[in-house]
């Protein structure tokens, strides 16, 4: 079956960053170390709406991007802002007492939300059974205490997560599509997961449809639960796009990828894909480490044999665009996990470094075809022709 793992990155931030871009040229000022903390009322989507946090971008004329205490980032135009002050209080993200506190109001327990808070960084706001929700916190759990592991002994700096990350954990599809809509989302058919950078926020539902079934059960988990779930049609690719998709938040929670700065997707969706291989035999479906993808491996063996380019894996790199095209999204995530893959095995060193150069970007660094080819050159060299032919025969011997 087609899969196309849509980051909503993508899709839902280019009007982010064309109004960034703007700021910034309109003499924006950057302070991601502000210690005051602005309170600022503003219209947002046909409502009124007061947020605590700090301001990244400001420019007089155009308007502000404003960081929330619970990591939502907002960008709101000069003329939608009501009233703002600011104190000399020093912003500091909600702890995830007051985090749960604020989903409370948006998100009752009387509409038959339900939450979750020992999964380490993480929040989880379920509507299925809790076995199932305990099921996904443990996964986002194991998720993030492998990915900092891994990461961090091939050389890579990484940090604690400063928010709270909150996951949804819907029963059904419909809950899945009120979510989306309200989160101004549009998904891809047969979509069942997604990460909104904006929001910084998951939300993932049970595609099988037994949850809306069994929505609203607190029993505890089971290991017949565990079974049964594993057994299915469709577990799996729930498991993969969870996965998947808890990867882009980790990541950008863990200083893995500037969360205001520009990030080529093909690195993005790269380590998204490289840790998205599920496992049946663990009783979570899934393990860390550097698996191979076997679907993708194929997918990429295939392109490699037809493709007329010269290097696909420049073109790659410099164009965000072949991830969000259907013609060509499915081979340029197969490229992107198999890339990924070669350096993770055979150039640890200079993917620390590639890594490093990224995660020194802010909102006003400069971002160009030619800037992410400098970029990758840098680390790993101009010689195109050997990288190409060295990636090429290791992903044959696989």
């Amino acid at each position: 079956m087609l899969t196309i793992f849509a980051d909503v990155d993508k899709m839902n931030f280019r009007f982010f960053w064309k109004v960034a871009v703007f700021l910034i040229l309109a003499f924006a000022l950057f302070s991601p170390n502000s210690l005051a903390l602005e309170h600022v009322r503003f219209q947002y989507r046909g409502y009124e709406r007061t947020e605590e946090g700090r301001i990244i971008l400001e420019a007089q004329t155009a308007g502000i991007a404003l960081e929330a205490r619970d990591g939502q980032l907002y960008l709101i135009e000069q003329a939608d802002i009501i009233d703002r002050r600011s104190d000399e209080t020093p912003f500091t993200p909600y702890t995830k007492t007051e985090m749960i506190d604020r989903l409370k109001k948006e998100f009752p327990p009387s509409e038959g939300y339900h939450y979750l808070d020992m999964y380490g960084p993480f929040i989880i706001i379920y509507t299925t059974s809790k076995a199932f929700a305990n099921r996904y916190g443990r996964l986002l759990e194991r998720l993030h205490e492998k990915y900092v592991e891994h990461w961090q002994r091939l050389g890579v700096e990484l940090t604690e997560p400063k928010f709270p990350m909150v996951a949804f954990v819907l029963s059904n599809e419909e809950r899945f599509l009120h979510y989306a809509t309200q989160d101004n989302v549009t998904l891809l058919k047969n979509q069942c997961a997604y990460y909104h950078r904006h929001t910084n926020r998951i939300a993932v539902y049970d595609i099988s449809g037994q949850e809306s079934l069994r929505e609203g059960n607190q029993r505890r988990t089971t290991a017949r639960d565990n079974q049964m779930f594993l057994a299915q049609p469709g577990s799996l690719y729930n498991i993969t796009t969870a996965i998947h998709e808890a990867v882009h938040q980790v990541g950008y929670n863990t200083g893995m990828h500037p969360r205001h700065a520009r990030n080529p997707v093909w690195l993005c969706e790269g380590l998204a894909v490289f840790h998205e291989v599920p496992d049946q035999r663990h009783r979570s479906g899934w393990t860390p480490g550097p698996h191979i993808n076997r679907p993708r491996l194929d997918q990429l063996r295939q392109y490699l044999e037809k493709t007329r380019q010269v290097s696909p894996i420049q073109n790659m790199i410099q164009d965000d665009k072949l991830f969000s095209k259907s013609e060509t999204a499915l081979s340029n995530y197969a490229l992107a996990w198999g890339v990924t893959y070669y350096l993770v095995k055979r150039r640890p060193k200079e993917l620390a470094a590639y890594l490093k150069v990224l995660q020194e970007k802010t909102p006003y660094s400069e971002d160009s075809p030619a800037i992410r080819i400098e970029d990758f050159e840098s680390c790993f060299g101009n010689d195109w022709t050997k990288f190409y032919k060295e990636f090429h025969d290791f992903m044959r011997r696989l």
